[in-house]
């Protein structure tokens, strides 16, 4: 028998877990930052405007290159937290900005250009991140979509999806008249019930052919609409039984020290016994250094191990991890799965499609919450969006482009928002100065700056304050 080293509670999440979120989140964030500010730049020089600085971060710069005084100077800083473009403008002089170019023809400055021009300039950069989840939408469409088809699994006792006399085994085939195919389409309609606090006419077929009509009450459901919403309805997706093998073990793991090997077939858990590999991961999961006497077979002989899980944090919720994969090669998913592959033509439209609905979407949330409908808990801050981008990067390349697209068009949306020191706040100072025929008055722009800054900052507590919430107070 032998038992894993003794662990600390608090060191919750493993270092290689820590490099890989972070590294995640660098990366995401950079090209999220880098595409945001190209934008800017591209629309700038088409305007002949002079960039005097392209800066991806804040604070102390790590890099800088410049061709010539004459050019942009394009700077690399330390804090990858955000980026500038830095134009040429006749209303600062070199004492009030240490970036403004010197030599530099007049005609070349941001604020001698047209109101459109400034408009132009101000709204490319949000429409360079609607472009890129555009792009990423459409790339990840075009080779095809693997889904799984939304049969019902267990149906909880008690639960909503129970009063509404759904039963498991049987497939939706609609949702308020909005056909589904998967289980992504129906967790999709699903949420935008929850937002809008409606109730979801849902239509089943049973295994005989029938159809059914239900009364899904998600308008009843509390808190905020997020990815739980199955769990918190009571259903899940069924899923073909899957053997209790160990087909992979993770080099460094508690698995790996403690000598579980791939193809151990586990038999029990602390006594009880286990059916499938689901059961066994609901009881690791719900076991974070916790011990557990895990009994398994190997080679037509009984052994038993007591590991001690690792703790560790997804979604700021505290699960149990052995390090430990399935092995997947004799399960059949094939009744389960529906394999749906696009044109170049159509899946470039159902990309528009999703960048639009996710844009309405984030937009009903933020109306939700300007109402007091939505609770403000629903913001996120760096670390939810970290821990988000590692757990995306550990699923794979197309679910990490996935998150990146999603991310994209968040921030265009907040970057959108009628907030002074924001793009849309720019875009309503130029909208000012079309209607006047004239810029607003300096003090007007300065009380605007600071009352920018004061939103920004108290949206920025309100960020730190959840995540705050969710990963240290649970």
């Amino acid at each position: 028998m032998r038992i894993s080293p003794a662990q600390n509670n608090d060191q919750l999440i493993s270092e290689d877990s820590i490099m890989m979120t972070a590294l995640a989140f660098i990366v995401a964030i950079g090209v999220l930052v880098t595409i945001h500010e190209f934008g800017h730049y591209l629309a700038a020089k088409s305007c002949g405007v002079h960039v005097v600085r392209f800066s991806i971060g804040f604070g102390k710069v790590l890099y800088r290159y410049q061709r010539s005084t004459k050019d942009t100077e394009w700077v690399l800083s330390v804090l990858p937290l955000g980026g500038y473009v830095k134009m040429l403008d006749g209303r600062e002089t070199l004492q009030e900005s240490m970036f403004t170019a010197e030599n530099i023809d007049g005609s070349y400055s941001f604020d001698r250009k047209p109101v459109w021009a400034k408009m132009w300039i101000v709204f490319a950069g949000p429409l360079a991140n609607l472009l890129l989840a555009f792009v990423c939408y459409w790339g990840l469409l075009a080779q095809g979509e693997v889904g799984m088809k939304p049969y019902i699994g267990t149906v909880a006792t008690g639960s909503m999806a129970e009063q509404a006399k759904l039963r498991q085994g049987d497939v939706i085939v609609s949702l308020n008249g909005e056909v589904v195919q998967t289980w992504q389409e129906a967790q999709w309609q699903l949420l935008q019930g929850w937002l809008e606090h409606r109730s979801l006419t849902v239509v089943t077929r049973t295994p005989q052919g029938e159809l059914h009509k239900h009364l899904l009450p998600i308008s009843n459901l509390s808190g905020e609409p997020d990815g739980d919403v199955l769990e918190k309805l009571g259903l899940s997706i069924l899923m073909p039984i899957i053997p209790p093998v160990v087909g992979e073990i993770i080099p460094g793991s508690v698995a790996d020290k403690n000598g579980l090997q791939a193809g151990d077939k586990i038999t029990q858990v602390n006594g009880k016994p286990v059916q499938d590999w689901q059961q066994f991961v609901k009881l690791i999961r719900a076991s974070p250094s916790k011990p557990l006497r895990v009994q398994y077979q190997r080679d037509g002989f009984l052994s038993e191990l007591k590991l001690l899980p690792e703790a560790v944090i997804e979604g700021g919720q505290r699960f149990g991890r052995l390090g430990a994969a399935v092995d997947m090669r004799s399960v059949d998913f094939s009744p389960y799965r529906i394999v749906r592959e696009y044109t170049v033509t159509a899946s470039a439209f159902l990309a528009i499609s999703r960048v639009q609905d996710t844009v309405v979407f984030t937009l009903k949330m933020i109306g939700k919450m300007l109402t007091g409908q939505v609770s403000l808990k629903a913001i996120s801050g760096p670390v939810s969006i970290a821990d988000v981008a590692g757990q995306t990067a550990d699923l794979g390349i197309k679910p990490y482009i996935g998150f990146i697209a999603l991310l994209s068009i968040s921030i265009a949306v907040m970057n959108l928002l009628p907030i002074p020191v924001l793009d849309g706040g720019h875009l309503l100072y130029h909208m000012a100065e079309l209607i006047r025929g004239e810029p607003l008055p300096d003090k007007v722009l300065e009380i605007g700056q600071r009352l920018g800054f004061g939103i920004l900052g108290a949206l920025m507590f309100i960020a730190f304050f959840n995540d705050i919430n969710r990963y240290v107070a649970g």
